[in-house]
């Protein structure tokens, strides 16, 4: 399948990406890839099942191929708030906008700095009733911008 991302600015601050060819997305930051290829996974996910429910309805030909020619993804890098504009593995928690409770959570599993998440694995972090996916998947792309990561998951 062939997707291409192009960046096309927005009336709002943020800027969504146009996936059209597999090039574009190798043009993606680091931590920008998994998110979008997520994203992408859901909406075509999500389009099939439209086009199952128009096949059932006799909106769509039984035999009309499936087509998914473009995806425009929003990143989420404005969620939650911004990040400080110099982050490093020093920065402090405190720094990174997220809820409350989430925070709690960080500081009682002893993380104070993001250096501390990569002593540890998502598993370990998404025990916390505080920590959802989203924050995780934040956390995950903070990490990276910054070269860590967290520990592989234990089998």
């Amino acid at each position: 399948m062939d997707y291409r991302c192009r960046q096309k600015k927005q009336e709002e601050p943020n800027v969504s990406r146009r996936i059209e060819s597999v090039q574009d997305l190798a043009q993606l930051p680091p931590e920008e890839l998994l998110p979008c290829l997520r994203a992408l996974r859901d909406a075509i996910g999500e389009a099939r099942r439209k086009r199952a429910e128009d096949r059932r309805e006799g909106r769509v030909a039984a035999d009309a191929p499936f087509s998914f020619p473009a995806f425009d993804w929003y990143p989420r890098g404005s969620r939650g708030g911004e990040l400080p504009a110099r982050v490093d593995p020093s920065t402090p928690i405190e720094e990174i906008p997220m809820r409350t409770g989430a925070r709690a959570a960080l500081n009682s599993l002893g993380i104070f700095y993001l250096e501390d998440l990569s002593a540890i694995t998502e598993r370990e972090l998404m025990v916390k009733e505080s920590i959802g996916r989203h924050t995780a998947e934040r956390l995950r792309e903070v990490l990276l911008r910054v070269g860590l990561d967290f520990l592989p998951n234990r089998s």
